[in-house]
């Protein structure tokens, strides 16, 4: 894991000397071929072995320096507080940011970076319990990312990191995907009920509505119809009452020449409306089928009995 021979010491002059900065170096730094060093690889989908190599990957000969972002994927096993044992996969985005600090503190940037956030997210999950893991997946992540960013391990080897993403999670121990599968399904029925629920609570309220809006139309009718039986009685009584006044009016003027006292003729019209009110009476008993029943008292009726008899 370290560089070939004496060369390293000149691959630093020719790094250094040459004026290469981290600012001003092109996209890949040329070095001597005796300066070749030993990097990582990891290809998309490749995955480091923990039991093999605990603390970097497989090696390979390069002879560039590539200073563009790099994306190594990662699979590392964690344990929870409850000590829930989980793998989890992801990728962490770097880029070496000072070749002449790399080529000095390490031979392989990648596998540091590997074993170092595997030791951070280590430590974060430790910390909670595995029902917060699954709500704060995300948010455990990134405390483990945050805790990096100042990290002199990094900045000391010339590397910057950029970011840290988990795409997997998953238990190790049968026991435990059988359990968050049952967690998992009644969480799932929980939710379904919950949904049929308030469908179903939607549609009785819709109901009720319905009947309260129902209910109030029939109050707003039956008071517009108390309303119009109202106006009615009242139209009704007024024309009657004007044509009774009219009626009145014209009776005591016509007889203002003939009769200038007013008693006499308020007199007069009462007589005259008795007599129209028996009238219609009589009408009406003639052309109905009821009975009428007179007393003699109401017809001014006197029985003289001769005496002595």
């Amino acid at each position: 894991q370290t560089a070939e021979g004496s060369g390293a010491q000149a691959g630093v002059q020719t790094a250094e000397g040459s004026g290469v900065q981290p600012e001003t170096a092109s996209k890949k730094v040329p070095l001597n071929d005796a300066v070749r060093r030993l990097q990582e690889v990891v290809e998309s989908g490749d995955y480091v072995d923990q039991e093999s190599a605990m603390n970097s990957g497989p090696k390979r000969k390069v002879g560039s320096i590539d200073l563009r972002t790099q994306k190594s994927f990662f699979k590392y096993e964690v344990r929870t507080s409850d000590n829930v044992k989980l793998e989890v996969e992801g990728t962490i985005f770097w880029q070496v940011a000072d070749v002449g600090k790399m080529i000095v503190m390490t031979a392989d940037p990648e596998g540091d970076v590997w074993a170092r956030s595997r030791s951070r997210l280590i430590a974060a999950v430790s910390n909670a319990t595995l029902a917060d893991f699954m709500v704060k997946s995300n948010v455990i992540v990134e405390s483990a990312f945050d805790s990096q960013v100042t990290d002199t391990f990094f900045s000391d080897r010339g590397i910057r990191l950029l970011s840290m993403e988990m795409t997997k999670y998953s238990p190790v121990d049968k026991h435990t995907q059988d359990t968050l599968q049952e967690i998992i399904r009644q969480t799932v029925k929980r939710i379904n009920d919950l949904q049929k629920q308030r469908s179903e609570n939607d549609v009785t309220m819709e109901m009720l509505s319905a009947d309260i809006r129902l209910e109030e139309n029939r109050t707003i009718l039956i008071q517009t119809m108390a309303n119009n039986s109202r106006m009615l009685a009242e139209t009704a009584g007024a024309t009657a009452g004007g044509k009774a006044a009219h009626s009145a009016g014209a009776f005591f003027d016509g007889l203002t020449s003939s009769m200038p006292n007013a008693t006499e003729r308020m007199l007069l019209f009462k007589s005259q409306r008795m007599m129209q009110s028996s009238k219609t009476d009589t009408e009406q008993l003639a052309t109905g089928s009821a009975h009428l029943y007179l007393a003699p008292k109401e017809m001014d009726l006197r029985l003289q009995v001769p005496q002595g008899q």
